[in-house]
């Protein structure tokens, strides 16, 4: 009867342990680091392995499309910038000047090889006050 239990409770710890781990490293895999472009800059090469998610504002007139399907286009947080290299599907709303969140790996060559983008919509609300002076002005 002891034997019995004690196969028993020996099974039952080796299934927690084993979940625990599967748990624990698939949390990690899916932990990303969200960086401004400055952080990203400021921590090379630590970030060259890892990946990181980045967010910035499009730079006019870099975005490039190549014949097989991936842009190349630059982001920028006004202090520093950064080309990045996509190859996926582009957003409906991505352009020029558009907020874009990418995620990948940052290159030794400088070049942030993302495997993820996206493009934040912007917001254009106005304050409601000012729609009535509007109204009251003609």
């Amino acid at each position: 009867m002891l034997k019995g239990k004690l196969k028993f409770a020996i099974a039952i710890c080796v299934i927690t342990l084993t979940i625990s781990y599967l748990v624990y490293s698939g949390a990690k895999e899916a932990m990303v680091y969200y960086l401004s472009i400055e952080e990203l800059v400021e921590r090379v090469p630590q970030v060259h392995k890892a990946r990181v998610r980045v967010s910035g504002v499009v730079v006019p007139d870099t975005i490039v499309e190549d014949d097989v399907g991936s842009i190349r286009f630059q982001i920028t947080d006004s202090i520093e910038t950064i080309n990045v290299a996509y190859n996926g599907i582009v957003p409906d709303i991505f352009a020029d000047e558009v907020e874009a969140v990418v995620e990948g790996i940052y290159t030794k060559e400088k070049m942030f090889e993302a495997d993820t983008l996206l493009a934040k919509c912007p917001t254009k609300y106005e304050d409601a006050s000012a729609l009535y002076e509007k109204e009251d002005s003609y």
